[in-house]
C-alpha cells in the first residue's frame, strides 16, 4: 500500500526535465500518488531604462507566456500520469506563495531542485533552499544533478547525543526513510556520527574507561533505533567524526541516492555556518530528504511488545 498520496512539484522550469521534476514524476508513477506542479515565475531581462507602466506590461505579458507553456507541459505529462495537476505562481514573496500553497495542499513532500549558491551568498544572504526547508511544515525533497529517477540506497542520519525531544524526533526521521525507501523498493541504512571532546582524552591514562563508557552510552539508543525499525546490523553505522564528513563519507561508501535529515534551527555560529542538514545540501554529494521535528511521516512508530 503506498504511503504517498500527493507529491508537490516546485518548478522553474517550464519544461519539467530537472532532475527534481524526473524524481517526482517517477515516484509519483510508482507510488500512484497525486502530482502537483507548482511553478514560480521570476521576470527575466527587465529594462530598468522603461517607465514603470511598461515593465509591468514586460512582466505581464512574460508570466502569460510562462503560465501557458507550464500548462502544455502539465497537459503532456497528464497523458502519462492521470494524476498530474499543475499552476503557476507570481508573487514578490516567493516563499511566501510557496508556504501557501502546501498549507492548502498539504503534500507528502515537496519536491525540488537544488539550489547552486556561493559559500558568500549562504553565510551573508542565505539560500531559498536554507528557508524552505526551516519553515516548510512537510518533508523537503531538494535533488542535485546526476540523480537518477528512483533512488535505490537511502541513508538515514541520526543524532543520539541529545535531548529526550531529539531522541522522539529521531523516530520521525527513520519513519520518513523507511516511508521512502518502502516507495523505491530501495535499501535504508542509518548513520549516527559522534565526536569525543579533545579536552576529554588529554589525559590518555585516565581517559580510556571514561571514552569507552561515553561511546557505549550513545551507541545504545542507537541500535535501540535500529531494532525497532529492524534495520540489519551491516546496515548500521556508528562512527566517529564530525556529521558532514561522516555522512559525506557515507554516501561515497554506499553510493547512497537519498540521505534523509533532521532539520533544526541552527544558533550561535550555527546561524553562519547552518546546521548539519544545510551544509550536506550545500555539498551537493546526494538528494537529500529535509525533514522537521513536526513533519507528518504516514508511517507509524513501532508498537510497544
Amino acid at each position: 500500500m503506498s504511503q504517498y498520496r500527493q507529491l508537490l512539484l516546485l518548478a522553474q522550469d517550464v519544461e519539467l526535465a530537472s532532475p527534481a521534476a524526473h524524481r517526482a514524476r517517477a515516484l509519483a508513477k510508482a507510488t500512484g500518488a497525486g502530482l502537483h506542479v507548482l511553478g514560480v515565475f521570476e521576470p527575466q531581462g527587465l529594462s530598468n531604462w522603461r517607465e514603470e507602466q511598461e515593465i509591468d506590461q514586460q512582466i505581464a505579458d512574460q508570466f502569460s507566456h510562462y503560465r501557458t507553456r507550464l500548462n502544455e507541459t502539465v497537459q503532456c505529462l497528464r497523458a502519462d500520469h492521470g494524476r498530474t495537476t499543475g499552476q503557476a505562481v507570481q508573487a514578490e514573496d516567493p516563499l511566501a506563495a510557496v508556504l501557501d500553497c502546501l498549507l492548502e495542499l498539504r503534500p507528502d513532500m515537496v519536491i525540488k531542485d537544488t539550489e547552486v549558491v556561493s559559500a558568500l551568498r549562504r553565510v551573508f544572504g542565505g539560500s531559498f533552499d536554507a528557508q524552505l526547508v526551516r519553515a516548510s511544515p512537510v518533508p523537503v525533497h531538494l535533488v542535485p544533478a546526476g540523480c537518477t529517477p528512483l533512488p535505490t540506497m537511502i541513508l538515514a542520519a541520526v543524532d543520539t547525543s541529545l535531548s529526550a525531544q531529539q531522541h522522539d524526533f529521531n523516530h520521525t526521521i527513520v519513519r520518513a526513510a523507511i516511508a521512502m525507501a518502502l516507495q523505491c523498493d530501495a535499501q535504508l541504512h542509518l548513520v549516527c556520527a559522534y565526536a569525543i571532546a579533545p579536552a576529554f582524552v588529554a589525559d590518555t591514562s585516565v581517559a580510556l574507561d571514561w571514552v569507552e563508557e561515553y561511546v557505549a552510552a550513545l551507541r545504545e539508543p542507537f541500535d535501540e533505533l535500529a531494532d525497532a525499525y529492524g534495520v540489519a546490523a551491516q546496515c548500521r553505522h556508528f562512527m566517529e567524526g564530525a556529521p558532514v564528513a561522516v555522512i559525506a563519507e557515507r554516501v561515497r561508501a554506499l553510493a547512497a541516492d537519498v540521505v534523509v535529515m533532521g532539520v533544526v534551527q541552527p544558533k550561535g555560529l550555527g546561524k553562519l555556518l547552518g546546521d548539519t542538514t544545510e551544509r550536506t545540501v550545500s555539498a551537493g554529494h546526494c538528494a537529500v530528504l529535509a525533514v522537521g521535528p513536526a513533519s507528518p511521516i504516514a508511517i507509524q512508530p513501532p508498537m510497544e511488545s
